[in-house]
């Protein structure tokens, strides 16, 4: 992913956060827990956090502050039916993505830069970045 900033901001980390969140009546066909995913980027030397948040009808994109002495995450991750991942930041594969419906599975994927077709639902995603080392 490449998004511009002013000079010197740097993302620290970035997380995938999985929740049972949705308003469409076929998403609940998915695992409890696993029914929406969206990423979150921590910019270093803040507590400053970019939200990507793919919505059916439109991209969210929310630039949230927070006091240094809050920690989000773990607030975050104290929501009923919330699982979250912290992802290594790597340099993306420089070959086009598989082509795929755009869902917010492959908007997280194309966001780490990860080019797996086999990866369809957000619980698939969450059990790959778990054996991958995610945190």
């Amino acid at each position: 992913m490449r998004i511009c900033f002013p000079k010197g901001v740097v993302f620290r980390s970035i997380y995938v956060v999985f929740e049972d969140n949705t308003t469409l009546s076929y998403l609940k066909l998915l695992k409890r827990g696993f029914r929406h995913c969206y990423v979150l980027l921590n910019i270093e030397g803040t507590n400053n956090w970019l939200e990507l948040n793919p919505a059916s009808n439109q991209l969210i994109f929310n630039y949230i502050e927070f006091p240094d002495d809050y920690d989000y995450i773990y607030a975050l991750g104290k929501k009923d039916m919330v699982s979250i991942c912290e992802v290594p930041i790597n340099l993306p594969i420089y070959k086009p993505a598989p082509l795929w419906f755009f869902t917010c599975v492959e908007f997280a994927k194309r966001s780490l830069g990860l080019h797996k077709a086999y990866i369809f639902t957000p619980y698939q995603l969450y059990k790959y970045l778990k054996r991958k080392g995610a945190k």
